[in-house]
């Protein structure tokens, strides 16, 4: 923990998973399909109570992708989830409501990290300005080839929408450089380009340390510490291949300054082990 910083309390949990090639995630080592599971992140704040970090997926995911060109989304990734998984239900095991979650922060606007964002109709909602220009634009063939479903974007999304200037997030090379989120250090957010278009990750001050929350900077833990990138097929469907890799390396860099920090992505598949 960082001194003079505010410390949050943090809890990962996993909604489902879809599935693709080992081979895709890691071309040196991969085997066979592995599974991509949707982690989400609870985040107790002394002040500012329940935070999300990103929803996971939610069963609306099949009626969002039911008819075409949607369905192909489903296809291609396929889903694999049980009621009971879902956050909101997650949360209800736990005892919390979903009027409880007062802030929700959204990594990027990809079916698997917003699925359940309707569940929590009363709280605030931030990410970054250039991922709700695009996710709150496209439709049809657009929309897919961007992984965006319009259908899990709450009607009302804009009227609790806090959108941060891309600029302003901080940059992985400029460590100092964070849009610190309450003021107090506890939730730094950092610009993630690549993967998603606008994607953000968020640096945390938890009592055994920091940990940064690095959405799908990277897919899988081991093969990023490795230095190996996704198989290039995946350009056909990133944001920006050029600025995913540069986010790559860049993190490990950010990494390799900062040992005591822990490096958490969405779908790396310790976390649901641990």
């Amino acid at each position: 923990m960082v001194p003079g910083y505010t410390i949050v309390k943090l809890h990962i949990f996993h909604s489902g998973y879809c599935v693709s090639h080992g081979r895709v995630v890691d071309p040196v080592q991969g085997q066979k399909h592995c599974r991509f599971y949707a982690t989400w992140a609870l985040i107790d704040h002394p002040e500012q109570g329940l935070i999300l970090f990103d929803t996971g997926y939610a069963l609306r995911f099949r009626t969002a992708t039911a008819s075409w060109p949607y369905r192909l989304y489903a296809l291609m990734t396929p889903l694999f989830l049980e009621a009971h998984e879902t956050a909101l239900e997650r949360l209800k095991t736990l005892g919390y409501t979903p009027d409880q979650i007062k802030t929700i922060i959204i990594s990027h606007f990809h079916g698997d990290h917003i699925a359940g964002l309707k569940d929590f109709p009363q709280a605030k909602v931030f990410c970054s300005a250039s991922a709700w220009a695009q996710a709150g634009a496209v439709k049809g063939w657009a929309a897919v080839s961007k992984g965006i479903l319009p259908d899990l974007i709450p009607a009302d999304l804009e009227q609790r929408l806090y959108c941060i200037v891309d600029s302003d997030l901080g940059q992985l090379k400029k460590a100092d450089s964070a849009y610190d989120l309450f003021g107090d250090g506890s939730i730094q957010l950092y610009a993630l380009p690549g993967h998603g278009r606008g994607q953000l990750g968020a640096l945390l001050q938890t009592p055994e340390g920091p940990v940064f929350l690095a959405a799908d900077a990277a897919w899988q833990l081991e093969p990023w510490r490795a230095g190996i990138l996704p198989k290039s097929i995946v350009r056909l469907f990133f944001d920006d291949w050029g600025a995913y890799k540069r986010t790559f390396g860049e993190l490990r860099d950010f990494a390799e300054a900062h040992r005591d920090c822990r490096i958490v992505f969405t779908h790396s598949p310790e976390l649901v082990e641990r």
